[in-house]
């Protein structure tokens, strides 16, 4: 047998065993090697009739160098086969096989917690040399890259020189190795020896070959303790009956090592789910572990590589008092399929539930999207806790704690209004701006803020206006309905309880008497107009409709739908399903709220017939009356700082049509930019507001013909 000339190998000096093993683990490389080589028929791969040996340098490292000396030397397959054998029977003899200190130490750490068998351990050992070291990835590439299960069996048996039937036991689907994710074998696909075989990560087989820490250090790539919070328990007083049945839950499981406790926590981005997970770790004075989502180039780790993480956790941190977190579950819950294919999550739902099942340290799951996971996944979770946007109280709670000093009073009032400002927001935005030097902190604390929520979606932070509070002149005796304005406060202030069905043409202060009712209750305010609670998602309507009366509810503030109109149709009209559902949903919130909900409309005809019968009044707002007219133009020339209005006015205002308070108000907000310079211009733009009204009216599209 003739050696070609393409060698890697300089023959002429002795081979350094130790440039590509670890010193200690020389014979025990070289017995598995031999084992490959002449057990396993190795040799049809390592000894070829054509091209002599290859692999040069597993050849040196068996001592092979005699067969590469020169190209005039022939051995034969037979030479080299017995001086393998001979090496092999060596080593077979030998009582003792050295191996690295750090990794016995390791594995001895790992099996006192898992209670791991000799073969278990040995099995441990390979994998780990296996994934390391580029001598033994060429010794089992002999083997072949279509090894199937039952091969990889066999293969790690005689290389171990363990029983084939303790090699079944510690890969059987219920063994400590296979519950763990420690090693594995990939069943799905043939592969060679080394990709058959697999663990948590190449990084944790690294650390435990090279790291003499605790065992946390080992896997702290893919679960790494957590930092602490900085918001407290009380921040989350919104959820306080979940909290109060969860905290003492958690203790429990805790101290009595209860298996099978998961606990999943839902909502929108930013409402502070991971937070909360931190400070229930903290009051229950246990570490927090994180099933990590990113790798150390903050790239995402595949669900799948995740789970096996979060399993091995289970294990190796089981001596401790801890709480594991899993955010951004839906990696492994997700039900939909993609764009362009079928469902590739959920598809072995039943080894998922074994996996809620029998983890044995309690879990906080974390998703953003509810609707992503399977209703028969979710009610495997013990408690499923929805985090909202803290209420409108304790939103400016939170500003005021954790804006760092940087808002007065009025700014912290009016960005608590916004419902989509998280915990989270303000922390950032206030890291921000402390580290700037500026005059107006608040200015730029509310620039950044709003910035930020467009970019989510949610839009900017509306300014103070009249859209938010009451106009600056504003009387119910003003207001031409039937009913004593002022009279039927009284009432609802003493019952608590309403639900009010303003209709009428625009302008005559149907949201107006809302805002006035909630000041004279005393109470806040929450406005909600049909373009925010309309969703594009299917159910998004729904929802944001039930939000909105659980959050009224949460802040005893007073209700008001504006528009209803919008998602309140007559059912009998209805083209889509969704169309039926909305209102229907919005029936059952009238019907469960005990609160004050106002609901206005400039489209009474259009309202679902049943949701009539839901409201306890319905009252109409009615253009000025000539009388109110003059009175409140009066006290707008005032407030403009108008001449004295004279009585010859009187009946020119009076004689108006169509006149509303909203005119007033349109007007006022043009003298902003556009000066009333006197009595009769005033005049003149509340006659121009009622014409563009006619026009409006009387206006018909059609083509234009010459």
């Amino acid at each position: 047998m003739r050696r070609k000339r393409n060698r890697t190998v300089n023959t002429v000096i002795e081979f350094d065993k130790t440039q590509v093993i670890d010193k200690r683990l020389i014979d025990k490389a070289s017995l598995w090697s031999l084992r490959i080589i002449l057990n396993l028929s190795g040799h049809r791969e390592f000894i070829d009739k054509d091209n002599g040996v290859s692999k040069d340098t597993l050849l040196a490292f068996l001592d092979g160098n005699q067969f590469l000396d020169t190209d005039e030397d022939k051995f034969s397959r037979e030479e080299v086969l017995n001086f393998f054998k001979e090496s092999l029977l060596k080593l077979e003899d030998q009582k003792k096989f050295t191996t690295n200190k750090i990794l016995a130490k390791n594995i001895a750490q790992i099996s006192s917690l898992m209670k791991l068998n000799q073969y278990e351990e040995q099995i441990l050992e390979f994998v780990t040399f296996l994934k390391q070291y580029e001598l033994l990835d060429d010794a089992v590439s002999l083997l072949g890259n279509e090894l199937n299960t039952t091969q990889t069996k066999r293969a790690l048996s005689v290389i171990l020189n363990i029983k084939k039937k303790h090699i079944d036991s510690a890969f059987a689907s219920n063994s400590k190795l296979s519950k763990s994710s420690l090693v594995t074998i990939d069943k799905s696909n043939t592969h060679s020896l080394d990709r058959k075989l697999d663990s948590i990560s190449d990084t944790f087989l690294d650390n435990l070959l090279n790291l003499d820490e605790d065992i946390s250090v080992m896997i702290k790539d893919s679960v790494k303790v957590c930092n602490t919070s900085s918001l407290k328990l009380k921040d989350y007083q919104h959820i306080s009956s979940d909290i109060n049945i969860l905290v003492p839950y958690l203790e429990s499981a805790v101290k009595s090592k209860q298996t099978g406790v998961n606990i999943l926590l839902y909502g929108r981005p930013g409402t502070g789910k991971t937070e909360l997970a931190k400070v229930l770790a903290k009051k229950l004075k246990t570490k927090l572990f994180e099933v990590s989502y990113t790798d150390e180039d903050d790239e995402p780790i595949e669900g799948t590589k995740r789970l096996k993480a979060y399993k091995s956790a289970q294990v190796l941190l089981s001596n401790k008092r801890t709480l594991l977190m899993y955010d951004e579950a839906e990696d492994i819950f997700e039900s939909g399929g993609s764009f362009f294919g079928p469902p590739v999550r959920q598809k072995d739902k039943a080894w998922i539930n074994r996996v809620l099942e029998t983890n044995t340290l309690p879990t906080i799951w974390i998703t953003n999207n509810i609707d992503s996971i399977d209703n028969a996944l979710v009610r495997r979770f013990d408690m499923s806790i929805e985090i909202p946007i803290p209420v409108k109280s304790k939103r400016e709670e939170i500003i005021k704690n954790y804006s760092n000093n940087l808002l007065n009073e009025k700014s912290i009032k009016s960005l608590a209004k916004n419902e989509n400002i998280a915990p989270a927001l303000i922390s950032t935005t206030a890291k921000v701006i402390s580290a700037i030097d500026t005059k107006d902190s608040d200015k730029a604390f509310t620039h950044l803020l709003s910035n930020t929520l467009k970019a989510q979606g949610y839009g900017e932070i509306k300014k103070e206006n009249s859209e938010d509070s009451l106009p600056s002149i504003y009387n119910p005796s003003y207001v031409n309905t039937t009913t004593d304005l002022d009279e039927l406060t009284k009432g609802i202030k003493k019952t608590k309880s309403a639900r009010l069905c303003l209709y009428g043409v625009p302008g005559t202060g149907k949201s107006a008497f809302g805002k006035y009712l909630a000041d004279m209750l005393d109470k806040p305010l929450l406005l909600k107009k049909g373009s925010d609670l309309i969703s594009k998602w299917v159910g998004g309507t729904e929802q944001n409709i039930a939000n909105a009366f659980k959050e009224a509810s949460d802040e005893n503030a007073v209700l008001v739908f504006d528009e209803v109109d919008s998602f309140l149709a007559d059912r009998t009209q209805a083209k889509q399903s969704w169309e039926v559902t909305q209102v229907n949903e919005m029936l059952v919130q009238m019907e469960n709220f005990d609160g004050v909900f106002i609901a206005t409309t400039n489209l009474m005809d259009n309202l679902d017939k049943a949701s009539l019968r839901r409201f306890d009044l319905k009252l109409e707002f009615d253009s000025l009356q000539p009388e109110q007219a003059w009175k409140m133009f009066k006290e707008f020339s005032k407030e403009l700082k108008l001449p004295k209005v004279d009585k010859v006015f009187k009946q020119e205002i009076q004689s108006l049509k169509q006149l509303t308070p909203g005119d007033f108000s349109a007007v006022v907000r043009q003298n902003r930019f556009r000066p009333i310079h006197s009595v009769e211009d005033f005049i003149e733009r509340l006659q121009d507001e009622i014409a563009v009204k006619d026009i409006s009216t009387d206006k018909v599209m059609g083509f234009l013909v010459s």
